[in-house]
């Protein structure tokens, strides 16, 4: 829980000073309202039954200083220096750290404030639960990035939390894909120190027609913060969506993903992948809604868990009746590295058409020792045929990210980690 300090707030007072002067504070109050009326879930909820909030329940954060973190800070977590560059800290927006992006890509408040303004909250709001209704009353700060020719470049948007006392980052970001067009995008959470922060981010992302999006989200630093995000994707005909999810921080993540394919034709994928180990607790909560007819989704998630970490993984398909031809698939695969770790899958098809292909599967098991024998009888160490085999166990959920600028940086975290461990194995 939340150590109290002189300058700690509570949710009330945080919504209170983010919607001062804002252009949507009637959509803030709004949602307020909305997430005063169902409160923080708790494991009585059925969405929520695995993950425990119960030390959020109190406030107790603080805004957290702007000036928490400098350049020497983020040099680690800058992996694409060629790129434009959106740095937030403590939900803040760091212009002095960032890189200027050009034409499309500024800040959620420059957006708003601007003569045409961007359709915030529109995707979002069809979930109704409190997360997404709390990250609407609080958020500070965000990034809009609006892509307009089919050859936009690469956007890193970082997102650093510092600081002594908890601190409380909530940051909604929007991302729209016009027609024809297409991105790739990192979006990327890090914690310093062993503060029991809270992130709350949602991104939006409304991709148009023909259009073409790849997104890549992670979660690094520490293992001692809360990070609750959210995801919430709108889809035209004929589009093309590319999600990566990679959380390898936190002490209690819970990343979810809110897909609507509303024109014929969609092609989805929301991969992900996760190392934990300790007392780390993940959950991947995915709904996907085919909403129209002859669209594809396919959900792919891998882990890994070691010591005492549990895995929750909840991928529904929803088919509408007239979304026929309709092809979905959820894959969800962890190996377990002790005997205390945990994994709950739980798949859930909600099919009213009838001409579809909807499928699962969830497997669950330890590292191959033939493979390890194998790897072994050709002179290679058991310590590096353990990390061979766990680095392409997860690397398999990073193929389809094709930036390399983006992809190779975790692959080189996930390397390390594993290697710190692969003696004991």
């Amino acid at each position: 829980m939340p150590t109290m300090t002189s300058n700690a707030m509570t949710f009330e007072s945080l919504h209170e000073a983010a919607a001062v002067g804002c252009p949507i504070a009637d959509a803030r109050r709004r949602a307020w309202d909305r997430f005063e009326a169902q409160g923080l879930p708790t494991r009585r909820d059925e969405e929520w039954r695995y993950t425990n909030l119960t030390g959020l329940v109190d406030g107790g954060f603080t805004q957290g200083d702007a000036h928490a973190v400098d350049a020497s800070h983020i040099a680690p977590y800058d992996v694409a220096v060629d790129a434009p560059l959106m740095v937030f800290v403590n939900g803040h927006y760091r212009a002095d750290l960032s890189r200027d992006g050009g034409a499309g890509i500024e800040t959620l408040s420059e957006a708003i404030e601007g003569d045409a303004a961007p359709p915030v909250h529109i995707v979002a709001d069809r979930d109704e639960g409190p997360i997404a209704a709390l990250n609407l009353a609080l958020f500070t700060a965000g990034a809009s990035i609006r892509a307009t020719s089919p050859d936009n470049s690469p956007v890193h948007v970082l997102h650093v939390v510092s600081g002594d006392a908890p601190v409380l980052a909530a940051t909604r970001s929007l991302v729209v894909v016009d027609a024809g067009c297409e991105i790739s995008i990192a979006e990327t959470h890090v914690a310093l120190g062993d503060v029991e922060h809270f992130i709350l981010p949602t991104t939006e992302a409304i991709v148009g027609e023909g259009a073409s999006l790849s997104l890549c989200r992670s979660i690094r630093g520490s293992h001692c913060f809360t990070h609750l995000g959210s995801l919430h994707v709108q889809q035209a005909a004929d589009s093309r969506v590319l999600t990566h999810t990679v959380t390898l921080g936190g002490s209690i993540v819970r990343n979810e993903v809110h897909a609507f394919l509303e024109g014929e034709g969609c092609d989805s994928n929301f991969d992900g992948l996760y190392l934990v180990g300790g007392d780390q607790h993940v959950d991947n909560h995915l709904r996907v809604e085919h909403n129209a007819p002859n669209c594809d989704s396919r959900e792919f998630y891998k882990g890994v868990l070691d010591d005492d970490s549990t895995a929750i993984f909840t991928g529904r398909i929803y088919v509408k009746q007239d979304a026929q031809q309709t092809d979905a698939k959820q894959t969800n695969q962890a190996i377990l590295l002790s005997d205390r770790a945990d994994v709950t899958a739980r798949p859930q098809l909600e099919i009213y058409a009838d001409d579809v292909k909807c499928t699962h599967g969830a497997t669950i098991g330890q590292v191959d020792e033939q493979a390890l024998f194998y790897l072994r009888a050709r002179g290679i160490t058991r310590a590096d045929a353990w990390t061979m085999l766990v680095q392409a166990f997860l690397g398999e959920s990073l193929d389809e990210l094709e930036d390399d600028r983006f992809r190779e940086p975790l692959e080189r975290e996930i390397r390390s980690r594993l290697a710190t461990t692969a003696d004991t194995r």
